[in-house]
């Protein structure tokens, strides 16, 4: 005789109720975050790199896929306090109309819903991975706006120095660069605001789930905009050396893509070296 737990199948069955009331709540209360990130990612390049951070995520906690038959999953009641706090975030989020804060409430929500549901071990288990989920937010218009203006003076003002180091004549008249036979404009886009914003993102991703002192984090955090800022001033420096040299060339957007495309990367080489160097460090300090 095959004998059924009533009161197993009752707690089922409340179980995925609850889950299904949770999924319909998100879906409501963050379809416009959803729908203005969306429109971010494919409208403003500075932050398009927000489109791969659910899939970190996603990455992050198939890394972790060894321990998850060890975790118990029993359910962990006071989350729920943790739930309505997030809850709470979004509602000043969605009357400030700040996507900043939407993250951060979606990572508090997602994470204190998985402790509720399966209990302290596992919100340890998916903690990390979610807390990324607020470097899909781009940071407010007026900051943002604040750091490009910025980022575009000192990249006219460093490049036009080195240029006349490397003994290339130009006067700098604001975001321009006069040479004698060209005139180069260091636009908005070419403040060096999209290689900063994804390289910082790197940064703290790379700091936040791969190390574990907090002293190679913050050196690690600390070198990300310095080598945007020095990849950038490469980058326009030697476009005032191609103009200098053949003038009209530095004006071919095909150069452009690539050029920037290879400093960017190169970045990117620099980063994940400065980290390997950071960890020697570290290795030889224990050692």
């Amino acid at each position: 005789m095959i004998r059924v737990n009533v009161y197993s199948i009752q707690a089922r069955r409340t179980r995925l109720l609850l889950f299904a009331c949770l999924a319909f709540t998100f879906l409501i209360s963050y379809a416009e975050f959803f729908r203005s990130i969306w429109i971010v990612w494919f409208n403003e390049t500075e932050f398009s790199y927000g489109a791969l951070i659910p899939l970190l995520v996603a990455y992050l906690i198939w890394l972790r896929r060894k321990s998850l038959p060890k975790i118990e999953r029993v359910g962990w009641p006071p989350a729920i306090l943790a739930v309505i706090a997030g809850c709470g975030v979004q509602i000043l989020a969605n009357r400030s109309g700040t996507l900043v804060l939407s993250g951060i409430s979606l990572s508090i929500v997602l994470a204190a819903s998985a402790g509720f549901l399966w209990g302290k071990a596992f919100l340890r288990f998916v903690a990390a991975p979610l807390s990324m989920i607020v470097l899909m937010a781009p940071v407010p218009p007026y900051l943002a706006d604040d750091i490009t203006w910025r980022l575009q003076a000192a990249a006219s003002a460093s490049s036009a120095m080195v240029l006349r180091i490397l003994g290339v004549p130009v006067y700098q008249d604001g975001n321009l660069l006069r040479l004698t036979n060209y005139v180069l404009e260091v636009k908005q886009a070419c403040s060096g605001s999209r290689s900063f914003f994804a390289l910082v993102v790197l940064a703290l991703v790379l700091a936040f789930t791969t190390e574990k002192k907090w002293w190679l984090r913050f050196m690690l955090i600390c070198a990300a905009p310095l080598l945007s800022l020095g990849a950038n001033l490469f980058r326009i420096v030697g476009t005032g050396l191609i103009a200098y040299r053949w003038g009209n060339l530095a004006a071919n957007e095909s150069l452009h893509w690539v050029w920037g495309i290879l400093i960017f990367m190169t970045a990117v080489l620099e980063l994940l070296g400065f980290q390997k160097c950071l960890q020697w460090i570290a290795k030889e300090k224990t050692s």
